[in-house]
């Protein structure tokens, strides 16, 4: 079974302030939205204050992420934020820049191997999140490749869906691969315009083809699909409730 959620990275100007995080959560959870991830709240909202507004609201955070080294700097406000909220993983995106290299990418592998390390010892899970530059050929191969292959299974994929494709990566081969891997994905969407331009909009009202993907992830019973949407052009929330409407239209559970 494969679980819809949100990403409230989507919403980061509305949550800056424990108002506007209350408010937020309100207006997601009034979507049917039971599971989240959270990104991007600001750090001065109190973490128990977060907590709070998942149990008020009746949903749940299974994962946090932000970049890699924004959190190995703040790892004890991160591992805070988890065993308040719950959250199980704890995610991190981006390989630094000085490891871009086939030979950097496997050292890099070993301080991902040592960090997965330490948060198991907190009852945490880690996984890499990749972005469009982690596909960049190194010798030949996707850097992320090279990555995986010099870490443990036991540090998870979380596979954004948007990013293989932009990459010109085949999503569908990436998931039947590594889908003994992949512990969440992300679903967002483009549309072109005629200047060539992009901009976000809602999941299925874009360019992108999402039904090999979409039976790709429920045969390969991917436990978590967050809808991701950062930028609109009509309200968040609006956006952000048809996003996760069509994740439920698609085969999809609420929780």
């Amino acid at each position: 079974m494969s679980v819809a959620g949100i990403q409230v990275s989507s919403i980061r100007p509305y949550l800056q302030t424990p108002e506007d995080v209350r408010s937020s959560f309100e207006k997601l959870a009034a979507t049917g939205c039971k599971m989240v991830q959270l990104q991007w709240i600001s750090m001065d909202v109190p973490v128990e204050f977060i907590a709070q507004i998942l149990k008020d609201t009746g949903m749940v955070s299974v994962s946090t992420q932000d970049f890699y080294q924004v959190v190995t700097e703040n790892l004890s406000y991160f591992l805070k934020l988890n065993e308040c909220c719950g959250s199980t993983h704890l995610c991190v995106s981006g390989i630094p820049e000085e490891y871009m290299t086939a030979e950097g990418c496997r050292r890099f592998g070993q301080e991902l191997s040592r960090f997965a390390g330490q948060l198991a010892k907190e009852g945490m899970v880690l996984s890499f999140h990749p972005r469009t530059q982690e596909y960049r050929l190194l010798d030949g191969r996707p850097a992320m490749e090279i990555l995986l292959e010099n870490t443990p299974d036991d540090i998870c994929l979380g596979l954004d869906l948007y990013h293989v494709i932009n990459s010109g990566q085949d999503p569908v081969a990436w998931i039947n691969r590594y889908q003994h891997r992949i512990d969440f994905v992300h679903f967002k969407d483009k549309t072109v315009l005629p200047d060539g331009t992009t901009k976000l909009c809602p999941i299925g009202q874009g360019v992108t083809d999402w039904a090999p993907v979409v039976r790709a992830c429920l045969e390969a019973d991917i436990p978590w699909a967050f809808a991701e949407q950062e930028s609109w052009q009509k309200d968040a929330f609006v956006c952000m409730d048809e996003n996760f409407q069509w994740m439920l239209k698609q085969g999809f559970t609420a929780r």
